[in-house]
């Protein structure tokens, strides 16, 4: 499966200058849990609701005099959008991360995919499968 069908939703961005306190206005906002930090239109980091937990809250800074870019992840793992579902799996296996930002060549987010997303999708194939071998095999007829 392309990575393709996961660049329907927009992606929210924030530059790494703003400060925590309208980092989580924007989440709260969009109902989301992370954010995208970019430079001149390219990746340069992510930040998470739990990054701001335990990075700001946890440390008893004050949100509105940090910065994203003082807790955010800088230059995250991504994946291209041109890879598949089976690479960006092995990736957040191997990373032990829950967001992936899709690219394009020029490094611009063109997408996230959460652990969210995947469980969601894995339910829904779980799903069609059950639905298939009940078809084949209607009860009463074993």
């Amino acid at each position: 499966m392309s990575l393709q069908t996961y660049c329907h939703k927009p992606v929210v961005r924030i530059s790494p200058e703003t400060n925590i306190t309208e980092a989580c206005q924007l989440m709260e906002q969009n109902n989301i849990g992370c954010l995208v930090a970019e430079r001149e239109g390219k990746l340069c980091g992510i930040v998470t609701d739990r990054d701001i937990a335990l990075r700001v809250t946890g440390a008893r800074r004050d949100p509105d005099k940090t910065k994203v870019k003082d807790i955010m992840t800088p230059d995250p793992i991504r994946i291209s959008v041109d890879k598949e579902l089976h690479h960006l799996t092995a990736m957040m296996h191997a990373y032990h991360v829950r967001r992936v930002p899709i690219v394009n060549g020029f490094d611009t987010t063109v997408g996230i995919v959460t652990l969210d997303d995947l469980i969601a999708q894995l339910g829904d194939e779980m799903s069609e499968i059950g639905k298939a071998i009940a078809e084949e095999f209607p009860p009463g007829n074993a």
